[in-house]
């Protein structure tokens, strides 16, 4: 493959590290990039011992600027599988990007992979190590000898400065492609992405709708659209389930299809109604919170099995104290006794994990803090405790307002953390459904449980 020394998007630097891409630089002249290929590195990933955010977070920053990722792949740390990945995704897309393996151990070995894909010595960058060393200066520490090694790249390449860090990225060129290696670390990683990104010649984005819904089954919901799941069709949906949370995808070719967009994303609202709660980035929570705020309504949660996480899904929403009075979580029964008023002769008859008790803590936590609604869970999210009355995957929902008290059973398929993140999703949106008044069975819910 020929290599192409990179000049950067502005002057390059005689040491050969790049300030301009660093600082974001302007944007660099040349064909427009549509296509590319994402590289994870480590042996924690492969082993799964970490889990690879990295190529969700590089797909949807790429997508947002109209770059397509062909295919996200994870190295381990090994020279020479990492240099066939880069030299293979530089044949098939114009943007490599790497992730990972810049730190200062022997098994960091990324940027002599880059050395190894482009056929190019490494070098060691002076302009790198005299902000290493500056680094370690401003914190008053003696420089370990190893990190020497951060301050090599390629002789063909140049270094982005990590004002976050000690490790730089690096950039280059294979053939036609750009290659980028930036440091693991999501606060080194993130900003020198962004700032990348700024200073290369990427596509228009392409238009996107997504549409938000909870409480229907996939197929359930395919069914209902399978007209527009067509995939001969100019504008395909493709739909995707994540937590509870049902996805409709919809990506048109350019900004002339956008009232396509906009039609075929109201039908898939109609179709789902009243399961559909928004649109791209909007959450549940949110949604309740707009639907408590606009009904005048105040809530309050009692949780069990779910330890917190609807309060915490709430309180993700800036401004949620308008409309949230605050929570407990009862995990233990002597708990809900004394926090929530829950007789314990109801818990010694019918068990934690019931109607009448979930009903009562719905009611005593709206009573106790004062808000018109309250919502609380109870069940067995596993992995033991089951039976074969209740099974692990059980759940009780229950809601109080000034109308009275609601409750719903719920068999969770999937593991503890599942069965707890659907549990979430499930409860508030009957939240919703009472806020605005709709009467609709959810999935998973057990009709006639008692």
């Amino acid at each position: 493959m020929r290599v192409r020394p990179w000049f950067g998007a502005g002057l390059r630097s005689t040491d050969g590290c790049d300030r301009g891409a660093a600082g974001g630089g302007r944007r660099s002249a040349g064909r427009v990039i549509h296509t590319a290929v994402t590289i994870s590195v480590g042996d924690e990933l492969l082993a799964g011992e970490t889990l690879d955010t990295h190529g969700r977070h590089l797909a949807e920053a790429l997508a947002a600027r109209g770059c397509r990722v062909l295919e996200h792949r994870v190295a381990g740390d090994d020279v020479e599988a990492i240099a066939a990945a880069i030299r293979d995704g530089a044949a098939r897309a114009g943007l490599v990007v790497v992730t990972g393996g810049l730190g200062p151990t022997l098994d960091d070995v990324s940027r002599d992979a880059v050395a190894d894909a482009m056929n190019s010595p490494l070098v060691e960058d002076a302009e790198a190590r005299r902000d290493l060393e500056a680094w370690y200066a401003g914190r008053r520490r003696p420089m370990p000898i190893g990190n020497l090694r951060q301050t090599l790249r390629p002789e063909a390449a140049t270094c982005l400065a990590n004002p976050n860090g000690t490790a730089p990225g690096l950039r280059g060129r294979l053939d036609d492609a750009e290659v980028v290696v930036l440091p693991g670390p999501p606060r080194e990683m993130h900003p020198m992405l962004e700032r990348v990104l700024e200073s290369l010649a990427l596509a228009t984005p392409r238009p996107a709708i997504v549409v938000r819904a909870s409480g229907i089954g996939e197929s359930d919901a395919a069914s209902l659209i399978e007209s527009l799941m067509e995939r001969d069709n100019e504008l395909p949906v493709a739909t995707t389930v994540s937590q509870g949370i049902l996805s409709a995808r919809i990506r048109g070719r350019d900004e002339r299809d956008r009232p396509r967009l906009e039609a075929m994303a109201s039908t898939i609202e109609a179709a789902w109604r009243p399961f559909t709660f928004g649109r791209d980035d909007v959450t549940l929570a949110e949604t309740v919170g707009v639907e408590l705020t606009r009904a005048d309504l105040t809530l309050a949660t009692a949780e069990s099995c779910t330890g917190g996480m609807i309060g915490a899904a709430i309180t993700d929403v800036a401004g949620s104290s308008a409309w949230y009075r605050g929570g407990w979580v009862t995990y233990e029964n002597q708990r809900k006794v004394e926090d929530l008023g829950v007789d314990p002769l109801v818990i010694e008859r019918d068990g934690a994990v019931s109607k009448a008790v979930v009903t009562a803590m719905a009611a005593g936590a709206a009573q106790r803090s004062g808000a018109d609604l309250g919502i609380a869970t109870s069940g067995i999210a596993g992995p033991d405790g089951g039976s074969a009355e209740k099974p692990v995957g059980t759940v009780w929902i229950g809601i109080a307002d000034a109308d009275g008290v609601e409750a719903r059973c719920f068999r969770f398929p999937g593991d503890r953390s599942v069965v707890r993140a659907r549990a979430v999703a499930m409860a508030l949106q009957m939240v919703r459904f009472r806020a605005t008044g709709v009467e609709a069975s959810l999935l998973w819910e057990r009709a006639g449980a008692s």
